[in-house]
């Protein structure tokens, strides 16, 4: 309940124009990463774990560890391509989303890894399955969005800005 919640919280913070502009996508990312490490920082800390988990041997044995390394590449990666997706969604179909990703992560170390598919896993994406056919009965319409050639314009100049720096 509160991950929904500080989810919807973020999106109005985020998706707000100030001053007739829109919060870039990057920034956006930033602020969720600083978000997620904040957050993990306290869970460390409150599992009595901050010390055992920021030591000098559990980093270099992290930074040692290709697959380690690879999965956090891949992670940033998805999360990266994935806000540019979403970006113009609901939280509704955020929450999809991510309900999908978990789905096909289940099914993919499945094949890949031979991990098993147990019954609470099953259940999880037979929920899934049945939402997502719920939703498409009747999906929440979001207001086209008008842009005019000089917003447009506007848009281009900032992320030409961005790529620049």
């Amino acid at each position: 309940m509160f991950s929904s919640s500080a989810g919807v919280y973020n999106e109005y913070l985020l998706k707000r124009p100030v001053s007739d502009k829109q919060t870039p996508v990057l920034i956006q990312n930033v602020c969720l990463y600083i978000d997620s490490i904040i957050c993990s920082l306290l869970l460390l800390s409150l599992n009595g774990n901050l010390q055992s988990g920021l030591n000098f041997e559990s980093l270099r044995h992290i930074l040692s560890t290709p697959i380690i390394l690879a999965v956090v590449c891949n992670n940033a990666a998805i999360g990266i391509v994935t806000s540019f997706f979403l970006s113009q969604l609901n939280s509704i179909l955020k929450s999809f989303a991510s309900a999908l990703e978990l789905l096909f992560t289940a099914v993919l170390c499945w094949l890949i890894f031979g991990i098993p598919i147990y019954a609470n896993t099953m259940s999880a994406i037979l929920i899934v399955t049945f939402s997502i056919f719920l939703y498409s009965k009747e999906p929440v319409q979001n207001p086209a969005k008008v842009i005019s050639k000089q917003t447009e314009k506007e848009m281009q100049k900032i992320l030409d800005e961005e790529l620049q720096v």
